[in-house]
């Protein structure tokens, strides 16, 4: 079940729970069109659901530094590694891709790392964020020294889940945004399915033994684990490993964050930690290849004729990543954003702990249920 909120009143709470959890009113600001780009486009597991069960529980834990001053380690006219202070990545990645834009407009292409950060949320937005200023963009981030998936083949719990996300301006339509983690699914998707009682589908988790399993809470109980993109290595699962392997190489020894996690972590049993995580992102010009608006032009050549290939089957539809979530987000413009039962008794949950009004439509979906 789901309750709808409109868009903007959801952003307004956003920002207000941000910011009485310790942010500035101008990085609240920042924060929430993260929160709320992932909501409106159907990225609910790293929107409001994140809002309420991550970042506000610790900005006010002082898990994350809410009075993070970002700074920059070094700098070349194509390049920054940014220190993010421990800080929230909502903000230290958008302050990094607005500084990657800037400098590829004057370079071509730029890439920006950022060091000791957050979570950083739906990795599509900062992507998707380029395309406004016609740029093309790779975000991606680590999971710094946590461990959540196995390297292939492995037993122990070694590297993240390491999302990354491209995006390409093609003006006149949807723009393309891809955003995927490295491995089958994120592992957001199964806690939600866990909450909601239900099992998840084949192939997105296996036994050691390389047995299917479908019941989430083996995930988190650690009998099973989750797969990589391509499933085992008969299926292609080097492709999803390697691709975790070198999100990590980008944004652990690049950026100078925690990756791995490292071999001092290794101890059964210990608490590995979700700091110091490393995000990068690259930003490339297409007008200093010569291509100006003509990319543009092409790209939506491009995504038109794929998008009108003859549907295999009878009544179906063809599309390309990012067409979908654009119509998601209109759709939340329009009617409201659809939240689960459970991320709006979250968010009213978060707004009693911040002596914060929460939105009416809200209140409403937790009393009833």
């Amino acid at each position: 079940m789901t309750v709808r909120i409109a868009l903007e009143t959801l952003r307004g709470f956003a920002r207000e729970a941000l910011r009485r959890s310790g942010l500035d009113e101008d990085a609240a600001a920042t924060a929430a069109e993260v929160v709320v780009y992932a909501d409106e486009h159907g990225f609910t597991t790293h929107g409001s659901n994140a809002l309420a069960g991550i970042y506000a529980p610790r900005l006010l834990d002082g898990r994350i530094n809410a009075r993070a001053v970002p700074r920059t380690v070094t700098e070349t006219a194509s390049g920054a590694v940014i220190d993010g202070d421990q800080g929230l990545g909502l903000v230290t990645t958008t302050l990094a891709t607005d500084l990657a834009v800037s400098k590829a407009r004057e370079t071509g292409i730029a890439l920006v790392a950022v060091r000791n950060s957050s979570h950083f949320g739906s990795a599509g937005y900062y992507a998707h964020r380029a395309t406004k200023a016609g740029l093309i963009a790779i975000a991606m981030t680590n999971c710094g020294a946590q461990g959540v998936a196995p390297p292939l083949g492995g037993l122990t719990r070694m590297l993240g889940t390491n999302p990354l996300a491209v995006a390409a301006p093609a003006p006149g339509g949807a723009p393309f945004v891809l955003d995927m983690s490295a491995t089958t699914v994120a592992t957001g998707k199964i806690r939600a399915a866990q909450r909601e009682g239900r099992s998840v589908p084949e192939g997105w988790l296996t036994a050691p033994d390389g047995t299917a399993v479908t019941d989430p809470d083996a995930f988190f109980d650690g009998k099973a684990d989750v797969t990589w993109l391509g499933g085992s290595a008969a299926t292609g699962g080097a492709k999803g490993y390697g691709l975790a392997l070198l999100v990590d190489l980008l944004c652990g020894p690049l950026a100078g964050a925690s990756y791995g996690p490292t071999p001092d972590l290794l101890v059964d049993g210990d608490e590995r930690p979700d700091t110091d995580i490393g995000h990068t992102v690259i930003a490339i010009d297409p007008a200093a290849f010569g291509a100006g608006e003509s990319f543009g032009a092409g790209a939506r050549e491009l995504l038109d004729t794929v998008s009108a290939c003859p549907p295999a089957v009878p009544g179906g539809s063809v599309t390309y990543p990012g067409a979908p979530e654009a119509a998601r987000a209109e759709e939340s413009r329009r009617d409201g954003v659809a939240l689960p039962d459970h991320v709006a008794a979250g968010l009213v949950a978060l707004a009693e702990r911040l002596d914060l009004a929460a939105p009416a439509e809200l209140r409403a979906e937790v009393a009833a249920g």
